[in-house]
């Protein structure tokens, strides 16, 4: 029986390492429905050769390692993925026979249930915490289908203490070897995306910056004239000359505005606190908020300290509670700002109750010029991932479509600052 659980490891890690090949060379599989469907059914593939592969089982509770793949579905591939291999269990194990079927079916229902409690938030916990999570579950799985062979007298290959630990560890060794390989194809794809996201907003960089010096190149012969000519100019003619200056002026406050779109330069570098901020914020955006029938709650901890750009920070922080606002506008809008410290980072989550994104959406947002808004071009939310970005800051958003959005802005924390 070893034997065949040794071999029976292929029968698992193979479809897992076919699952990475289509996820790192398919950019438009993602962490959607799609995706946690294929998981689904490899993980579902991975089950049915573990039980017809090397030798058709003809005991249920020590002749696989189907318990393996089953869990790995339900909490990397979520409630679809869990029900498609689930799905594909069941029905492999109704045609192989229908004895000691119910058993089966009740034992690996326990384990997916198991399974299901950790699914919430399951893809936001750290790697690490997702090791234990499965490691975890495998021995428990390994427990239930150990007393479900106990109780359908089905425990003669598990006679033996040794013969128990070797199983067990064989069970422990291959999930350990599908984790890894979980992780590793999150971790990869992951980068992938930051890669490319990286290499948009570079070559909007670029692109920023040389028309922004061919137009300046130009504005800065003409001001000069400009000047010359306001020296020996009277009446109305001076009038017009000063107009122009000071048209000329703006034009150039937009063509650096135009460039801090993509490259915010970080000016001033100095500690406050987050809760000034806020404040002030608040009082730049009541009227706004106001005008469009949302209501708009700030809550701050005291003594939250962070160094950066004052003005950027505050530019970056607009930009998102407006964006949240116009979000609310269609119905009893309600956005609730709240500035807590975890840790060592100070974090500012802004909820609310609007149209909401689905998960297409949300991949794409902070790409040059991709707005869900009608009439938005995008550059807001850019700039402000760029700001956060800029003092190794990190900007996340969650989104249900329908039920509303939260951002959630993480700086580094600074010592208490007197």
């Amino acid at each position: 029986m070893l034997k065949d659980l040794l071999l029976d490891i292929l029968d698992i890690l193979f479809p897992l390492l076919l699952y990475q090949f289509v996820i790192l060379t398919k950019p438009s599989i993602n962490r959607t429905q799609k995706c946690q469907m294929l998981l689904g059914l490899l993980c579902g593939t991975a089950i049915v050769l573990s039980m017809l592969f090397p030798t058709k089982i003809t005991n249920d509770f020590d002749g696989d390692l189907r318990s393996i793949p089953l869990i790995i579905s339900v909490l990397y591939g979520g409630y679809i993925g869990g029900v498609v291999s689930f799905t594909c269990f069941l029905i492999c194990r109704y045609f192989i026979g229908l004895d000691g079927f119910f058993i089966s079916f009740f034992a690996s229902s326990i384990i997916c249930a198991f399974a299901y409690l950790f699914v919430t938030h399951f893809d936001k916990r750290p790697p690490r915490t997702r090791f234990i999570i499965c490691m975890s579950l495998s021995l428990v799985a390994f427990i239930i289908l150990w007393c479900a062979s106990i109780f359908s007298y089905q425990a003669r290959e598990f006679s033996t203490i040794s013969t128990i630990l070797q199983i067990c560890l064989l069970q422990l060794l291959t999930m350990c070897m599908s984790v890894f390989l979980m992780e590793v194809t999150i971790k990869t794809k992951s980068m992938q995306e930051q890669i490319i996201r990286t290499e948009k907003l570079n070559i909007t960089s670029q692109l920023a910056a040389s028309v922004a010096h061919e137009i300046r190149s130009p504005l800065t012969s003409i001001k000069g004239f400009l000047q010359l000519m306001l020296h020996n100019a009277e009446g109305k003619n001076k009038g017009y000359l000063e107009i122009s200056m000071a048209e000329l002026k703006r034009a150039e406050y937009i063509i650096n505005d135009f460039l801090n779109f993509a490259k915010p330069q970080i000016e001033t570098v100095e500690v406050f606190t987050i809760c000034q901020i806020l404040n002030q914020i608040k009082e730049s955006v009541f009227t706004f908020a106001q005008t469009n029938n949302v209501k708009l709650d700030v809550n701050s901890e005291q003594n939250l300290w962070i160094q950066a750009d004052q003005f950027k920070i505050k530019q970056a922080l607009i930009y998102i509670i407006k964006n949240s606002i116009e979000a609310s506008m269609i119905s009893q809008g309600q956005v609730s700002i709240k500035a807590y410290r975890k840790l060592n980072k100070v974090c500012i989550q802004i909820c609310d109750n609007g149209t909401g994104m689905t998960s297409e959406e949300l991949m794409r947002l902070g790409t040059p010029f991709y707005s869900t808004k009608t009439n938005g071009t995008g550059l807001g939310l850019m700039v402000a991932f760029r700001i956060i970005q800029a003092v190794s800051g990190k900007l996340e958003f969650q989104s249900v479509k329908g039920k509303g959005t939260t951002a959630l802005v993480i700086f580094p924390a600074v010592a208490d600052h007197k």
